[in-house]
């Protein structure tokens, strides 16, 4: 699970700095080329339908919120990798803390904003606040 944080922390950094480069504006292409063959073997397949729709609904404007979000949250998936390694039995804790504020906030601005990208993520920071914790709690009984 540890591999699996990093992995997500060094991607959503990835995220963001290409979103600061202004990749934003070609999702749709590059999902697009992504699933053009998938499509082109069976034009209803399900996930090649998913990625384009989900691609499609990347927001076309300022993408000052979610650089910011996927920079956060890259640091915050990174930090809790580091502490975890020099021995930190906090760091689990403290990204479900901060992970949760995330989703709060972000509920707050999608009622005040809409955008179905908002819901996407903070789907995603619960399944990872539920894997932390069901991690946490298997890692208690084995001690």
């Amino acid at each position: 699970m540890l591999l699996g944080k990093a992995v997500l922390g060094a991607v959503q950094l990835a995220i963001a700095v290409a979103l600061y480069f202004g990749v934003l504006q070609y999702v749709p292409l590059i999902a697009e080329w992504l699933v053009q063959k998938e499509l082109s073997e069976d034009p209803h397949d399900f996930l090649a339908s998913k990625i384009l729709s989900l691609a499609n609904m990347a927001p076309t404007s300022d993408a000052t919120f979610y650089m910011t979000y996927f920079a956060a949250h890259g640091v915050l998936h990174l930090g809790v990798v580091g502490a975890l390694l020099w021995g930190a039995r906090w760091a689990n804790h403290a990204a479900v803390a901060v992970l949760s504020l995330f989703v709060v906030f972000q509920v707050v601005e999608w009622a005040r904003m809409g955008g179905a990208m908002l819901l996407v993520l903070t789907a995603i920071d619960l399944a990872v606040i539920w894997l932390t914790v069901r991690e946490h709690r298997q890692n208690q009984r084995k001690v």
